[in-house]
Formats: C-alpha cells, structure tokens, sequence
C-alpha cells in the first residue's frame, strides 16, 4: 500500500487542496494533521472553528468530525493513531483536566518535527510500500511530541481531549453518536444509570445531561450549518424521533430553525 489520498482511517494520508476547497472526515481513531502549505480554516464538531497557518500541527480526537476549508491553496498530511493506548501512555499529563476545553489547540513545527516531515514526502515521492512503516512512522510522532517539546507545550496541545480518564473518556465519545440519552449511553458502557452519572462527572466535570446535550447541539448545528446533507438526515443521523422534535430542539437549543441556520451560511456566501 502506497501513500495515497484515502479516507482518514489509513494511518497515513496527504491531502492537497485548492483555495476555496473543503475536506471532511469522521473518523473512529484520533490522528494528528500536520499542515505543509497554506492556510486552513477548521470545523471541529463540538469546538470553535479556528484558523491555522501552515508548518502547524493540531490534534483531532476520537469521534469528532472535522471540516476543512482552504484558505489559500494549501497541503497536510494526517496521521492516524491506531494504538491510543501508546498515545496515552507516552504523553501522559501530570496534572489532567477533568473539563474539556473549547478551542483547537496546535503546535508550531521544530527542527526535528521538520525533518520528520521531509521524511514522510521522500517516501511518498518514492512511493515506498508502508505497511509496516506507516505504523513506525505514527509512533515516531509521538515520540518527536514527547522529546521536542515541552510539558506546558503539550498540556495546552492536548487540552481539547485530556481528562483524568482517558479510557472512559475514549468510550463515552465514540459511543455518544449512537445513543439518544444518558440511560442508553451507561448501557452501553455497562454501569448503572446512578454509577455512570457519578462517574461521568467526576472525568468530566460536567452532568452527563449538560454535556451530551451540547454535544449534540454542536454537532447538529455544525451539520446544518457546514454540511449539506438534508435536514431530514440530520434529523434521522441524531437519533430524533420525528423532524418536528428535530425543529423544538434547534429553536429551544440553538435559538432558531434549522432552516434559519442554515440561511445563515448562505447569506454569508452571497456577502
């Protein structure tokens, strides 16, 4: 298997864009995207969309989905980490959150990060077969994070998916898709309803309610408002019951219909 522009669950993926083009993924692993050239625009479901210049790095969590539009004409490469466990394991915090932060956190490329980089496009020019490789590769990375740079560095890099539970955290987030309320979610993660609300506040800091409400909120608006699928499969992919209980949650949620959000971005088009 050679590099190659595939869906985000391949470990190792170049991406190149033109200016004004998008790029969207949801994926079940955790991956880093490194930006070579440009500058990108990006939509995190569930955080604030920011925008990073080139020879930066940003890490994408389990479960997000991410949107990403080019602001110039502009490349990365993602690098998916199939072993979260070594992840967890080699950038463990000393002191972890126990509330997600809003925000995409990134680094700037050092020398070693550089070089690192200068690597991966020899042998995607090479077209080198990297089976085994792309797996080295991932853990290098991870490696180059904990070597290069500092403690504080990679708190703040980390601090959209840190908290003191990194498995539960890991669990509740892939999970959250395919569930419509907190009773379901703690069934699924085999706790009781009263043990998982317990739990669930003390890794995240937050009612379990608070939290899967929001989420959902985020991720409802960001899919009106960035995607275009139909309301009707928003709707269906949310887990709502009917389109009318679709409609009372975005006007008593997010404060207007959801062909009022979506208007919004039209408008913003035509401007």
């Amino acid at each position: 298997m050679n590099f190659e522009n595939r869906d985000i669950d391949t470990n190792i993926m170049f991406v190149d864009l033109e200016r004004g083009k998008q790029w969207s993924s949801k994926q079940e692993n955790c991956c880093f995207i490194l930006i070579i050239t440009g500058k990108l625009n990006i939509y995190l479901a569930d955080i604030k969309e920011e925008v990073i210049p080139a020879n930066n790095l940003f890490f994408l969590p389990t479960g997000y989905g991410c949107l990403i539009n080019a602001l110039e004409k502009s490349s990365f490469v993602s690098i998916g980490i199939n072993d979260e466990d070594y992840l967890y394991d080699s950038c463990r915090m000393k002191e972890l959150k126990n509330a997600e932060q809003q925000g995409v956190s990134y680094l700037p490329f050092n020398n070693v990060m550089s070089g690192y980089i200068r690597s991966l496009l020899i042998y995607r020019g090479k077209n080198v077969d990297y089976n085994f490789l792309a797996d080295i590769k991932a853990k290098e990375l991870i490696c180059i994070l904990k070597a290069s740079y500092t403690e504080e560095q990679l708190n703040g890099f980390f601090s959209t998916y840190i908290t003191n539970d990194l498995y539960f955290t890991e669990q509740v987030r892939k999970l959250t898709k395919s569930v419509r309320n907190v009773r379901e979610l703690a069934d699924q993660m085999h706790y009781s309803y009263s043990g998982f609300n317990k739990k669930f506040r003390k890794v995240f800091g937050v009612s379990a309610y608070s939290w899967l409400r929001q989420r959902r909120a985020n991720t409802v608006y960001h899919e009106i408002y960035h995607t275009d699928k139909s309301l009707k499969q928003i709707s269906t992919d949310n887990k709502f019951a009917t389109l009318s209980h679709f409609n009372e949650f975005c006007h008593k949620i997010l404060g207007a219909s959801p062909r009022q959000i979506r208007s919004k971005r039209y408008r913003k088009q035509n401007t």
